[in-house]
């Protein structure tokens, strides 16, 4: 009778972990070491080299809108912080080459990561997916656009910085409104919005291979943060699946 009454209670656990959406495999706790096969930006980074820092780690890829028009407010903010003691790597799995062409116009000048499988380690199921990590440990996880800039500046101000709130870019691209910006991760048994971006299992059919353009470049030139014909976007993030 006890190992069943064991038994049950690990089914009820079971169920439990697998119907509730959305849960990231490191919400807190120590922060995985992040890796890459190419760094931009830098030689080389380590998260263990940085723990005197706040450091952001952002999964993103470019032929992600959502992550695209996160760019501008990630480039905002990083202005803004980059000499009080706050560092961005965003990890992609795309070749570096991709990368590369894609940031000619993009203009990221903070610490990228190409070739990088890190995301499993920290339960990535939908990018862009950022997480702040402070002495080693994950403080924060989130929507890049969802209260990272708030939670950055309470870090700064709690370690004597003069924080201000970021300026506004120039020519800011429109953020999704609260209910858009926040995750919404759908569970197998509910159907997709019909907007939504769904990768299959082999999500990598859909990463532009090595030589191929950005999914965002097109004849006209257009600036690959923000497609021509995607001014506003409903969705704020891509669904990686299973």
């Amino acid at each position: 009778m006890k190992k069943l009454g064991l038994f049950l209670f690990a089914v009820a656990l079971f169920c439990f972990g697998i119907a509730t959406p959305g849960c990231s495999k490191s919400v807190s706790g120590e922060a995985p070491e992040v890796s890459a096969g190419t760094w931009i930006n830098t030689d080389s980074f380590k998260l263990a080299d940085h723990k005197d820092k706040i450091v952001v780690v952002e999964f993103w890829a470019t032929w992600c809108p959502p992550c695209r028009t996160t760019i501008p407010h990630l480039k905002t903010m990083y202005e803004e912080y980059k000499n009080k003691g706050v560092m961005i790597v965003s990890l992609s799995q795309e070749p570096a080459d991709t990368i590369n062409e894609f940031n000619k116009k993009a203009g990221m000048n903070w610490i990228i990561g190409a070739e990088s499988s890190s995301g499993s380690a920290y339960g990535v199921t939908g990018i862009p997916a950022a997480y702040i990590v402070v002495d080693g440990k994950i403080v924060w996880n989130g929507h890049p656009m969802d209260g990272l800039d708030a939670k950055i500046k309470e870090l700064v101000e709690a370690r004597g910085g003069s924080a201000a709130a970021p300026v506004p870019a120039k020519e800011p691209v429109a953020e999704p409104s609260p209910d858009a910006a926040g995750k919404t991760l759908f569970p197998e048994t509910e159907e997709p919005a019909a907007d939504e971006i769904i990768l299959p299992d082999d999500e990598e059919e859909l990463v532009p291979q090595e030589g191929e353009e950005p999914a965002s470049a097109d004849a006209s030139n257009e600036d690959p943060i923000l497609p021509a014909d995607d001014k506003i976007l409903e969705d704020s993030e891509v669904n990686l699946g299973e």
